[in-house]
Order: structure tokens, then sequence, then C-alpha cells
């Protein structure tokens, strides 16, 4: 079978819920609406760490993030998990090694960006490359997001506003430009290609070009069913969160306006994808290229009136759009609600090419599901992790089924919520006794996790001595 081109469009701190063929009544997004056209859209895609370097380096490696090490981001804990990941093979050095010419554009955020020997990219394009094209012709580049009052460093919510750079000169599309520049010129190529197109939007500070910051009325943005949690017995660090980020004063209103902002930054990203599309039809590559849309993780965005992204296990950060189109575009188009993961796409890039996929991996290839086939043994739950982030280390565990979502707080109250009659994860059954069985199951479907998946944190002997009680690091789960 011939090799197929890979392309991978990844934004970053995209939700699940602003692609219009997931649903989004207002945010239009034709580009990923066309790729859904003749694809496989998955409905139940979970990053395995709400964080960018960790779930990047997930993607890169299809292992869990206490499996490859980068356990923050680059820079948080003054850098120290910053190279654990270099001990892991990479996808695109294995691609490079049966003939694939890579590329990797943008956002980067993880340990030698530039180093082809340690992940096997052929051509680099960082946004240093951006920033020195701006400085060349006179623009200043942090005039991009400056002007957004940028919160960490203490302005004033709601952290959103107009770029002052026109639209063609914004970093998402210079990537596009970029993207369609390689495309181009391997249009006669023999060689098969993989260019990973990073994104940096729609991550905060929203700072949107005209005319898409006004292209949607914050009027029409409709009240998120869990805006006013209470936070009745959950974790006190989510609330804090929201103090930390200057979010906590924000009122509905305040939050439409930045939602529809977001939108606007989305359907920009969109039309961006757009423009890599048509390059890929006017190139006569249309038709033998995968191509894959998602992104790293999602956005708090208001929900539960929290900013951002941090110590809590949401739906609205974890739950992220994953989109793959057929190189064959003449298949149709279906929708796979098995449960998926960003680990997942490191070993369906080697599938994809003919690569043997090593045994070492969390991922399992999404393959099957391109062609319509049933897996018969697929996983029936899904599992996320968190370290901490730049104030505070933590260990925090999720596993989720359709039904169900349970939370491991080592130094706080654990969470379990009804996903069917409380998909807002607004009330904790934790410590409910009618819920006991059910926390039980979900303990044991997560120690089960751990144990299958190396992570340190579980206790083997309190595990092998109550079964039924199930410890984790000599506490009681």
């Amino acid at each position: 079978m011939e090799q197929p081109n890979i392309l991978l469009l990844l934004t970053d701190q995209q939700r699940y819920d602003t692609l219009s063929c997931n649903g989004a009544e207002i945010c239009q997004t034709p580009a990923a609406d066309e790729l859904s056209g003749n694809g496989v859209r998955f409905t139940h895609a979970y990053t395995p760490i709400s964080l960018c370097s960790p779930a990047r380096a997930s993607l890169l490696t299809g292992l869990y993030a206490h499996n490859h090490g980068q356990l923050a981001n680059m820079g948080n804990f003054n850098g120290v998990f910053a190279n654990q990941v270099l001990s892991q093979t990479a996808y695109p050095k294995l691609l490079a090694e049966v003939g694939y010419q890579t590329s990797c554009i943008g956002k980067w955020h993880l340990a030698r960006e530039g180093d082809t020997e340690q992940w096997g990219f052929d051509n680099w394009r960082p946004f240093g490359d951006w920033n020195r094209m701006l400085q060349s012709e006179g623009f200043d580049y942090n005039i991009a997001r400056d002007e957004v009052q940028r919160i960490e460093w203490g302005g004033t919510a709601p952290f959103y506003g107009r770029s002052k750079l026109p639209a063609e000169k914004m970093m998402e599309a210079w990537v596009a430009d970029q993207a369609i520049d390689l495309i181009s010129a391997s249009a006669d190529s023999n060689q098969p290609f993989m260019i990973a197109a990073n994104f940096f939007g729609p991550h905060f500070p929203y700072a949107v070009p005209a005319p898409y910051d006004t292209l949607y009325d914050s009027d029409s943005v409709a009240r998120w069913d869990n805006f006013d949690d209470q936070f009745v017995n959950k974790p006190s660090i989510q609330q804090k969160e929201m103090l930390r980020w200057n979010a906590s004063h924000l009122t509905w209103n305040d939050w439409q306006e930045v939602i529809a902002a977001y939108w606007g930054f989305c359907t920009y990203i969109d039309d961006q994808i757009g423009r890599i599309l048509d390059c890929l039809k006017k190139t006569g590559q249309w038709n033998n290229t995968v191509i894959i849309f998602s992104s790293d993780h999602g956005d708090m965005l208001g929900s539960h009136r929290l900013f951002n992204k941090g110590f809590h296990m949401y739906d609205e950060t974890h739950h992220i759009p994953l989109i793959i189109s057929h190189a064959d575009k003449t298949q149709e188009a279906s929708i796979c609600d098995r449960f998926v993961s960003l680990v997942d796409l490191m070993p369906t890039f080697l599938d994809l090419a003919g690569v043997e996929v090593p045994d070492h991996l969390d991922g399992q290839s999404l393959c099957s599901f391109l062609t319509g086939q049933e897996v018969a043994d697929w996983r029936n739950d899904i599992f996320a992790e968190f370290h901490g982030y730049e104030s505070t280390l933590a260990s925090v565990r999720m596993v989720r089924t359709k039904s169900w979502k349970y939370v491991y707080n080592p130094s706080s109250e654990d969470e379990l919520y009804d996903m069917v009659s409380d998909s807002a994860e607004l009330y904790n059954l934790a410590d409910q006794l009618g819920y006991k069985h059910v926390l039980r199951r979900m303990k044991e479907r997560m120690v089960n996790w751990m144990r299958r998946t190396n992570d340190s944190i579980v206790d083997e002997e309190g595990w092998k001595n109550n079964p039924y009680d199930l410890y984790v690091s000599g506490r009681e789960l």
C-alpha cells in the first residue's frame, strides 16, 4: 500500500463544543466540517493531561505523562521536568526512517526545538521565524497580545481584545502560510510528507484580529449550565484558581464577551485551515493526504466560573475535538463514539505509514476505525492525570466512563459525577452512601489502569491486601 501524506493540524486550548460539526450552534467552522464530511469524527476524544507541554509530549511519544516524564510545562518548577521526555522515541523519527519528509511548524513547547537528530523533524519552522518576519516588516510582534491585558501579569480581566496585527500577519496565518509553502514544494516529489502544523490559538490571551473579534454577538452566548457552581464538597483549590487568575469577580455578561471573542478566534483559525485544504486540492494532494485535526486540551472559559485550565478534571478542559479525514476522500463519513486519547495518535501515524508500532506504547492505533472496522476489545473508559501547574505540585487522577467520572484528589475531596444526569458536573456524589458501590467500581478501574500503565503512585501491597477498599501511595482511595 502506498504511504499517504500525513498532515496534523493542532490547535491549542480549543474546546470540543466549538466545532459546528460537534453541535456548536453559533460558532462556525466550515473547514473542520469539511474534514468531518469525508472522515471520522470522534465524539469521545480526550487529552491525557490538560497542560500544553505534557499533552504534546504524549502526542509525540504515545505515552502517558507518568511514563514520558514531562509532568509540567517547560518553565514550571524551574524547568525540572523540561528534559524528561528526551529519553523517549518520537513518531517523526520513526517516520523519517521509512522515507517521510517530516516538518514541524509553529508552537513546540518542548525541549530542544530545532533538534533534528533528537526528534526526527527534517524541517523546523518555529514561531521565532514569525517574530523575525514581523520585525523585518516593521511590526512589533509583542503588540499581538499585550494590549489584551494578560492577567497573570496583574492586568484586569476579562483578558481579551482586538489584536493590533491584521489577520494576515497573525501567528495562525503564518502557520498556514508555512504549511502551504511546504505542501506546494512537495507536489512533484515522490517522497511522502508528514507536516505538524501547530497553531497558537485559541489559547488565551484571546487577541483576535478584526473582523473576527466582533464576528459573534456576545448577547447570543447562552449561559453555561454550570456557571453558578457553588463548589459544594469540592476541592478548595478550584476556587483558589479563580482567585489566582483574577476571575472571581466576573459576571456572566463579562464572560459572554470573552466567549464571543474566543469563538471568533476559533473561526479565524478554521479559515486558516481552509486555506491549507485549498492548497492540497490545488496541488493534487487532497486524495492522498490523511488529515488529522485536534487540540492539546480544552478551556474552562467561564464554565464553573473558572478560567484557563488547572487542578480539576472537568470535561471542558479534557474533552477535545478530533477528526481524521481519509486519504481517499471518496470514503463515507462516519462517527466513532469510542473513547480515544491523544496517546493514540502516535501509533496511528506509524500504522498509516506501515511502521511497526512499538510494544511499550500506552496508546493504540485508530486505523481500524478509519476503515469502519469494529474493535471488540477497545477500551470502555478513559483516563487523565495532573501533576501540578506553576505554583503547586499535585497528583490528580481521573477515570471516566460513559456514565460516571471519578477523580482522585490525594490531599482533598475525591469527586464522583453522574455523567448522564449531571453532565455539567455540579454535584459531587463521592461521599454519598447511596453511591458507595459505584465509587468502589470506579476506584477499581483506576487502580487497574495505574497498575497496567506503571503509574508509580499505586501501592501494590495495599491493592493486594485490600482489593475492595483500594490503596494508593499508602492512602485509602
